[in-house]
């Protein structure tokens, strides 16, 4: 299990790092989140060494290309405000660029959709219901089971459980459930010890 950790600041990026995490989730978008790409340059150019998932909605492929350029590694795309050609064609430049790109769904339908999609190798699960903000961790069960778990063993691709997860039994229940990494932010972000929340989160010490 991968933990991949969001909205870090210079100092914090580097105590999760030391703490276990696998990948850093950096807010970008100012408007709605107040994060920078200027935070995200920081935190690369601060010497942390694990991947960089530049968390920012991309609705164009500009936006692409300067999270790149500011030192990301892996960039988020959601389903639910982009078409399937827009994914297709997103993907396509994440690849030309190196860059890993993460696709969230939130329920069957984006799933289904994104199955449709040749060349996806990782999946984001999103339990946040965007209409109702509601949160359950069921629903990474629920899109993993039966032909679309299949599925997506059969592609070999990676899912990632997003929201919800507070537990070390929540992190188990994804796990079962198929993730293989988790992405967390609101469970450790208010702790004064990051690392020591890391291992509380997954029951154990996971910095080695």
């Amino acid at each position: 299990m991968r933990l991949m950790l969001m909205w870090p600041q210079v100092e914090v990026a580097q105590s999760y790092e030391r703490g276990g995490a696998a990948c850093l989730s950096v807010l970008t978008d100012e408007k709605y989140f107040k994060g920078s790409f200027e935070n995200l340059e920081a935190i690369r150019k601060a010497g942390v060494k694990c991947p960089l998932l530049c968390k920012e909605f991309i609705i164009e492929a500009w936006q692409i290309y300067y999270a790149r350029s500011k030192g990301a590694d892996a960039i988020l795309l959601i389903a639910a405000v982009l078409s399937d050609l827009d994914i297709r064609y997103m993907t396509k430049i994440c690849k030309m660029l190196g860059l890993a790109a993460i696709i969230e769904v939130h329920d069957e339908r984006e799933m289904d959709r994104v199955l449709g999609i040749e060349g996806i190798e990782i999946i984001g699960i999103n339990n946040r219901n965007l209409e109702t903000f509601e949160v359950d961790i069921n629903n990474t069960k629920k899109l993993l089971q039966g032909e679309r778990g299949q599925m997506i063993r059969e592609k070999d691709i990676i899912v990632v459980g997003e929201s919800g997860l507070f537990t070390p039994e929540d992190i188990a229940f994804v796990q079962e459930a198929g993730a293989k990494a988790v992405l967390v932010g609101e469970s450790l972000v208010k702790r004064s010890d990051p690392g020591k929340g890391i291992a509380e989160l997954f029951g154990k010490d996971i910095s080695h």
